[in-house]
């Protein structure tokens, strides 16, 4: 018998490939698996459908950012809170702020995804 254990550390995302992300999501988030490889299988059918590479460049994007999401408790915690919150608010004021929320999270997400790392010397 096998065991699977998770890498010690954050796993880098430096590479969007969908290996470094499954390793993350496998590593921190193993329940959103099944909806990886769903989505996986959608971009590539769309891919083929559309004869380009588009869809598979926005589904490795949107994961790349999952996996960011998910392999920080904090992040990932404020996000669901704020998703939550925008699903069960009753008020426009609520389901808005909610809404401002997620975007301020996703988009710190991705301005870090973004950013140029540290220069070598």
């Amino acid at each position: 018998m096998s065991t699977v254990t998770a890498p010690a550390g954050p796993v880098p995302l430096d590479d969007a490939s969908f290996a470094a992300i499954r390793a993350v999501i496998t590593s921190v988030a193993p329940y959103r698996l099944l909806e990886l490889e769903r989505d996986r299988d959608r971009a590539f059918t769309r891919a083929l459908g559309t004869d380009s590479l588009v869809p598979v460049h926005d589904f490795l994007d949107r994961w790349r950012t999952v996996a960011a999401v998910e392999r920080d408790l904090a992040t990932a915690a404020r996000l669901h809170l704020a998703e939550c919150s925008a699903r069960s608010g009753q008020a426009p004021d609520e389901r808005r702020e909610s809404a401002l929320e997620i975007a301020a999270v996703l988009l710190t997400v991705a301005a870090e995804l973004t950013a140029p790392g540290p220069a070598s010397a």
